[in-house]
């Protein structure tokens, strides 16, 4: 009777060892990469709707960074007559961002932080590009076309709060800050003479929403 009541005690620390196990290792092959995928929702300094997302792949090796990429578009329409009312100036700029980022995965128990920074360059294939269409009309309706093409590095700072659930996946808010010089849109020489300051300081924040899953 001993023995056999021996044999069910390891029998049972067995099994629950086994079980523990299995679990560990589910949760770890569950958690050992993850896929981020947001799309942005709005940008402090643009005047209108925006295109925009971030993406980004975790993994599970400690103090080493994970790696992701931000993106985001929107067109500024303008138009403004000069101080003598001679000519009239009709300024479209379609400006893109994009940004290479590093981040880290800060767990707590009810919640995941996400902080991270990344930048763009040109070299690097990323940064601020504005595009300026410029129009301006006299009062004998001639018509001045032209383009202003410009091209700047940026820093980004960034986090996110999510939600997980069952460990495989997490919804989450963002916040990436972008901040990069001020454009000058009327940079090249144009005929009437405005009191507006055509300059624009596009530098402000995205804010996403997105999933990540975990395999």
């Amino acid at each position: 009777m001993l023995n056999r009541t021996k044999y069910f005690r390891k029998l049972c620390l067995s099994g629950s060892f086994l079980v523990g196990m299995i679990g560990l290792s589910s949760t770890a092959n569950a958690q050992f990469i993850g896929i981020n995928a947001d799309v942005a929702i709005d940008y402090s300094a643009a005047p209108g709707s925006v295109s925009g997302y971030s993406v980004g792949i975790s993994h599970p090796a400690p103090f080493i960074p994970n790696i992701g990429h931000s993106s985001v578009s929107f067109i500024d329409k303008e138009s403004i007559t000069d101080s003598k009312g001679d000519y009239k100036l009709s300024l479209e700029t379609e400006t893109t961002i994009t940004t290479i980022n590093l981040f880290y995965n800060i767990p707590f128990p009810v919640v995941t932080i996400t902080v991270g920074f990344g930048g763009g360059s040109q070299n690097l294939g990323t940064g601020v590009e504005t595009i300026t269409t410029i129009v301006e009309t006299d009062n004998n309706s001639a018509t001045i076309l032209d383009n202003i093409d410009e091209k700047d590095s940026l820093i980004e700072a960034f986090f996110h709060i999510g939600i997980p659930f069952w460990n495989t996946i997490e919804f989450h808010l963002g916040y990436h800050y972008m901040s990069f010089s001020s454009i000058d849109r009327t940079s090249k020489k144009i005929e009437g003479t405005y009191t507006n300051d055509n300059k624009r300081n596009y530098t402000g924040g995205m804010t996403t929403i997105g999933v990540q899953v975990a395999f």
